[in-house]
């Protein structure tokens, strides 16, 4: 493998909840010219599996308790928003700057539980949630869309994260199916021959990241990225929320 190629499919609707994710984007790839072969990666944006999942929250329907009111002041933050991070997470790592980071119901570390409020209509008193399952979602998806178009094809699901020490946000998987999310090559050889001791490449994520550069984190409306001539033979499947590290075992914690 020496090269893979990167395609949006244009053109693509604003999703609303309910709505069939797999048929529109059979109906957007029917009116482009893309073709679509077995091994084929479907790279798809949370957020519009979110939407089709009405995981939409009205903040006036939030409860807030008195620590989160509480904590609110103290950080300036919408209280209502706040409580819905906490509601949405095992804990809250911290508060420092008046940014929330928190340890995730899935077990990923992130800002604000992954809730948006960009994007999204009304995000005045609406915001998005993750999906409340991402690897059933991606294993639907990919399911119902390899069975439609009779294609052995492959589904990420991805989301931006920030980083330790790094600036900037970058797209990693949330979720997949029928791909090796990660892999290991402790034992093989380098150029000189020498063993590597510990070394696992997160395949998903940097698949995920090459597709953010073209599906923007704007007004670009390209929501799903098709990656062709990746080549996953003889590499066991792993779905991507098998990456997420254990406080344990996390270098950064």
């Amino acid at each position: 493998m020496n090269s893979i190629q990167l395609t949006a499919i244009e053109n693509f609707p604003l999703i609303k909840p309910n709505d069939n994710l797999v048929n529109i984007i059979i109906d957007c790839i029917a009116s482009s010219d893309i073709s679509i072969d077995d091994g084929d990666i479907f790279v798809i944006a949370q957020k519009i599996v979110s939407k089709s999942e009405n995981r939409y929250i009205d903040l006036n329907s939030v409860k807030v308790d008195v620590d989160t009111n509480e904590l609110a002041l103290t950080i300036n933050k919408d209280p209502r928003l706040l409580q819905l991070i906490k509601n949405e997470s095992n804990k809250i790592i911290s508060t420092d700057k008046n940014v929330v980071i928190v340890e995730h119901k899935l077990g990923y570390i992130n800002v604000n539980a992954g809730i948006d409020v960009s994007n999204i209509p009304d995000n005045g008193e609406q915001v998005l949630l993750l999906p409340e399952n991402p690897t059933l979602s991606s294993n639907d998806i990919c399911n119902d869309l390899s069975k439609k178009i009779q294609k052995n094809i492959s589904v990420i699901i991805s989301d931006s994260m920030t980083r330790p020490f790094r600036a900037g946000v970058i797209n990693f998987a949330l979720a997949s199916t029928n791909i090796p999310s990660l892999e290991d090559i402790t034992n093989q050889k380098d150029l000189y021959g020498n063993s590597f001791k510990c070394t696992e490449i997160a395949i998903a994520d940097e698949l995920a990241s090459a597709a953010g550069l073209i599906m923007g984190q704007g007004n670009e409306q390209m929501p799903v990225i098709i990656i062709k001539g990746f080549d996953k033979d003889n590499r066991p499947e792993i779905n991507a929320s098998e990456l997420v590290v254990t406080e344990k075992n996390d270098l950064y914690r």
